[in-house]
């Protein structure tokens, strides 16, 4: 399985209704195109790892560099490993649960004790997510 990992600013500050609408158009996107993986976002910087098919992913990326939402689009990692991380694609920000992302299948929260704790910690994708939250989605 192919994945490929990107940090970008957004091109303005997103709130999580925003937020909430990308979830819900990426996963039905994505889905479509067989692409999995977790984005997370805090105060303007997006941070996505994505896997699918070579292909897939190289037409998704050239899209995301001319996204208008996003700006400074780096790619910080690509490759292949045996097996897909992420079954589905979800997201993760730091918000309170009176928030209706968190209702929005898909959400997931990066605070949690047990953040990605059931996934390959040698994976790339698995510590570069994990370091992001842990720098950049405290309380």
């Amino acid at each position: 399985m192919n994945y490929l990992i990107y940090v970008s600013t957004a091109a303005r500050p997103l709130n999580n209704s925003d937020l909430g609408q990308i979830l819900l158009e990426s996963r039905k996107k994505y889905n479509m195109k067989g692409i999995t993986g977790m984005m997370l976002y805090s105060n303007g910087t997006i941070f996505q790892a994505l896997e699918g098919e070579a292909e897939q992913l190289e037409q998704l990326f050239e899209g995301i560099q001319h996204d208008d939402r996003q700006k400074g689009v780096i790619k910080l990692k690509s490759g292949k490993e045996a097996s897909r991380m992420f079954s589905d694609w979800s997201m993760g920000v730091k918000a309170s649960y009176n928030d209706f992302i968190t209702k929005i299948s898909g959400f997931v929260d990066p605070l949690r004790y047990d953040f990605l704790e059931s996934y390959n910690p040698d994976h790339p994708a698995v510590k570069l997510l994990r370091s992001f939250a842990e720098y950049n989605l405290q309380y």
